[in-house]
């Protein structure tokens, strides 16, 4: 087959990594790698519907079941059939398949071949080495008909640092944060809350001395591994960090809900793999969903975003709350110096969470790090009515608004490390501290909250945060109304569940 039988696969297109050149050909290596097809046809997610969702009541919702939304808006078998025959003539298996998303299996060399794809080791300034893939993938026209996209030849060099550690703090305890933001009288007792990991190792030691330190009795927290996730790195990583931040807040915030740990391995492939994991996990059934890393936007293909896309429009059918970081750098500067935001914080059916700080007074300003702004690849949702005049004032384009909430980032949790507590905090802790707050509520209002977006920004509502209108990060002020460094502010927990009956 030669290059001219074969045609771009739309959306694939990645540029090369900023900052990297190649320095040696791939070597042979057996790899996993995942293809996510295109729907069956009439198995289109109803975008409409998960929109109307997120502005009903949730008394009043009706959510779509798992297994029935997976096997109507899958792949069509046939599709599934044409990639396996495909791939077999490289020699590549196909390991499995479940909704949208095949698991295949081959050496690199085949990988890169059947999808046309330019790959090759490149490396970073500070000498770190990683596959890279660039330009679009490439294959004959009745495949790249039925692809979306092929994830697992490119790896990223890192997961986007998000989460502050501060040695020297104080932070507030759980018991402070509790009474600050007015959370309701609940533990999240029924609810699961999956948190997304990336590389990183939970340990157990700390999780229990943390809530012990809390005077909390918190389930322990279940781990799942998801593409191969490693058993082994290097210890006292970052990684490791963040997994104590997420887990060790959910617990002491909720200590009745399930933790359920989804640990994947830290890349384009891995990310999309575990989240289609935890929204379709019919075991333990997440009905909150926990994200504390990001990426730049210009950093994903557009086809990795509109899987993302899928992904959370999905969750919201099903039910289940997505909170992402909004980031701890402000807003995002690629090598040009324009302004970014993070994914999968960016995305529409997510719940952006910024940063506060507590000032000396014990009152909340903008922390100056925390991520926002607009999006450049998605537009603002119908419920972002202000977003359009705000952009204005900056002379930006009017994208997806980011974020949508806040909370105190800095001084940051009481979290354990290797036995010893610290204050850590960033847009890391504001995550997984909506998530406690949003199981509390679901306990307390007996149904499921899922994707309520649209019910956060209506009027009603409006009384349910108190707005943060001093400060900024470096390029956003904060200040009455939605802003893209605090949102709409931090919660009242108590009015939001009054409000969300």
């Amino acid at each position: 087959m030669t290059s001219s039988d074969r045609v771009p696969v739309p959306q694939t297109h990645r540029a090369v990594w900023p900052g990297a050149t190649p320095v040696a050909d791939l070597s042979p290596a057996d790899i996993f790698a995942t293809a996510w097809l295109r729907p069956r046809r009439g198995g289109e997610l109803d975008v409409q519907h998960a929109m109307t969702l997120g502005a009903t009541p949730p008394a009043q919702r009706t959510y779509a079941d798992r297994a029935t939304l997976a096997q109507q808006t899958g792949a069509d078998p046939a599709d599934v059939e044409l990639l396996h025959r495909y791939c077999a003539r490289f020699g590549i298996e196909m390991v499995s398949t479940y909704w949208r998303h095949v698991t295949l299996s081959g050496p690199i060399q085949k990988l890169v071949e059947a999808f046309g794809a330019t790959a090759g080791i490149y490396e970073l300034e500070d000498k770190r080495r990683f596959r890279h893939r660039s330009h679009s993938l490439h294959t004959p026209p009745e495949i790249a008909a039925i692809l979306q996209s092929v994830f697992g030849i490119h790896q990223w060099p890192r997961s986007h640092a998000i989460g502050q550690l501060q040695p020297h703090t104080v932070p507030p305890s759980a018991k402070d944060i509790v009474a600050r933001y007015q959370f309701p009288d609940a533990d999240g007792s029924g609810q699961t809350v999956a948190i997304v990991q990336l590389r990183g190792e939970f340990r157990p030691a700390d999780f229990a001395a943390c809530m012990q330190s809390q005077d909390v009795s918190a389930k322990t927290p279940i781990v799942k591994r998801v593409d191969n996730a490693e058993l082994t790195h290097d210890t006292a990583t970052e990684k490791d960090i963040e997994s104590a931040i997420d887990t060790q807040i959910v617990g002491a915030l909720a200590p009745g809900a399930q933790i359920v740990i989804y640990a994947a391995p830290d890349d384009e492939r891995g990310v999309l793999d575990v989240i289609r994991h935890v929204i379709f996990d019919d075991a333990s059934r997440p009905s909150i969903l926990s994200i504390s890393f990001g990426f730049p936007e210009y950093l994903w293909t557009p086809a990795a975003l509109a899987v993302l896309d899928q992904l959370f429009t999905a969750a919201a059918l099903l039910g289940v709350t997505v909170f992402c970081a909004s980031g701890d750098n402000g807003a995002e500067l690629d090598p040009d110096g324009t302004p970014h935001v993070l994914a999968p914080a960016s995305s529409s059916f997510a719940h952006a969470c910024g940063g506060t700080q507590i000032d000396d007074n014990g009152s909340e300003i903008a922390w100056p790090k925390s991520g926002g702004g607009f999006s450049d690849r998605v537009d603002a949702p119908p419920w972002q009515s202000e977003v359009p005049s705000v952009a204005a004032a900056y002379k930006a384009k009017a994208g997806r608004g980011v974020p949508d909430v806040a909370a105190e980032s800095m001084p940051g949790h009481r979290v354990y490390f290797n036995g010893t507590p610290f204050a850590m905090g960033g847009t890391s802790a504001v995550a997984p501290m909506w998530a406690a707050l949003t199981a509390r509520l679901a306990q307390r209002l007996g149904h499921p909250l899922g994707f309520f977006g649209p019910l956060l920004y209506s009027a009603q509502t409006r009384g349910a945060f108190r707005a943060i209108t001093s400060g900024g990060n470096d390029r956003y002020q904060s200040g009455p109304g939605w802003n893209p460094s605090t949102g709409l502010g931090v919660p009242i927990g108590t009015t939001l569940e009054s409000l969300l009956k």
